[in-house]
Parts: C-alpha cells; structure tokens; sequence
C-alpha cells in the first residue's frame, strides 16, 4: 500500500508509462483517425460515450462559444475515463498533425477491468488534476501582469522555433481575457525595464520577472 501512495505522488514519473500501458491494452479496439493541423476533432459536449486516446502531436482545449485557448497539451493523452452528467463546451483542436483512436466507453471500461488497470487510471486523471490545479492557482483571481508573467513563461518553455513563429502579443491574448492594448502596454514596459528582451514582437529572452510590477 505504501508503494502505491508513493507512486501516485510521482505522476510526473508514473504519467508515461501508465498512458503506454492503457494503449497497449486497447490497441486492438476503436477506430484510428488522423487530423491536419487547424482541424477540431473532439467535441466534449457532443461526445457519445467515447474515450480519445491521442496517440501522436499536439492539442489545445478552446471555449467553443469565443474560441478561447484555454490549454495545450501533447501526446500521449487520454481523455474520457470518467462519466460526468455534464459536458463542456469545449472543442479539441490540433495544433500539428495528430493521431488519435476512438474507442467506446464500455469497451474501454471492460478491458481495464479485465487488465487491472485502475492504477494506471489513476496516475492518468492524477495528471490531469494536477495540471488544472497549476494553471487555476496562477490565472484565477490574478492581475494582468501575473496572468502576462505565467504565459510569458509558457511561450520562453517552446522549442525556438515555435516561439519565432507567434509574437508574444499573439500568444497571450489567444489564451486570455485580456485586451491587446492592455498586454502591448505591459510588455512595452517589461521591456523598456529590461525585465525581458522583445524585438519585432517576438519574444528573445526572459531576464527576470518580478513578483510585483
């Protein structure tokens, strides 16, 4: 029992292995599906009792009534484990080319018994609990510098390339609620402190970003 817990505390470490294990049982089950960057392809408000098991590329959550990116993720990902009376309106799109499989809910749900997969079905919603739980703790009730501050520090975690291709303007607005010239206003002033380097609205590199601002 003890291990267990230990292992649960771990989702970081347990998350990869416990997603390989869930796709190996069900490699046999559902339909595969590949979509092109830009396509929606997975509507929680109108999904039919299905798990998503995503397989290869990268997604973003949107608010299906103003497009607001609300979260992005890669794969491996699973969603759909758990029943719930309600479901968002929330459309996934993807961000590159993207693999995904299909598989009916009670399906699903079978082979995981059959398998004695609960644990890995813990360390799965434990993941996406704890991701939640972060973005929450750094948006809800923040200021617009802190709200700028946590996606000035997503964007500087991209590959090079993908940070050269969005302005960090772009970036933080297509994820926010905040108004451009609200953003353009702070970020000028990031800059002008030397708190962070933006040329031709791209961001180059963070220095330090004070608690405070």
């Amino acid at each position: 029992m003890e291990t267990i817990f230990k292992n649960l505390m771990d989702i970081e470490t347990e998350y990869t292995t416990a997603v390989e294990r869930l796709f190996t049982a069900m490699k046999d089950i559902g339909e595969n599906h590949t979509y092109k960057k830009n396509e929606a392809f997975f509507d929680f408000k109108n999904n039919e009792q299905n798990i998503l098991l995503i397989e290869s590329g990268a997604f973003g959550f949107y608010r299906q009534n103003d497009r607001l990116l609300m979260q992005e993720s890669l794969a491996p990902a699973i969603f759909g484990l758990v029943m719930v009376s309600y479901n968002p309106d929330v459309i996934l799109f993807a961000h590159s080319k993207l693999s995904a499989k299909v598989v009916p809910w009670e399906s699903a749900l079978r082979i995981i018994e059959q398998e004695g997969l609960w644990h890995e079905v813990v360390i799965v919603l434990g993941k996406i609990i704890k991701v939640y739980v972060e973005r929450d703790m750094n948006l809800i009730g923040r200021d617009a510098y802190h709200i700028i501050k946590h996606h000035l520090n997503l964007l500087m975690l991209l590959s090079v390339e993908e940070r050269y291709s969005t302005t960090a303007v772009k970036f933080i607005t297509n994820r926010s609620m905040l108004s451009r010239s609200r953003v353009m206003d702070i970020l000028k002033k990031l800059n002008d402190g030397e708190y962070i380097s933006i040329k031709n609205g791209i961001l180059n590199k963070i220095n330090s970003l004070p608690d405070r601002f």
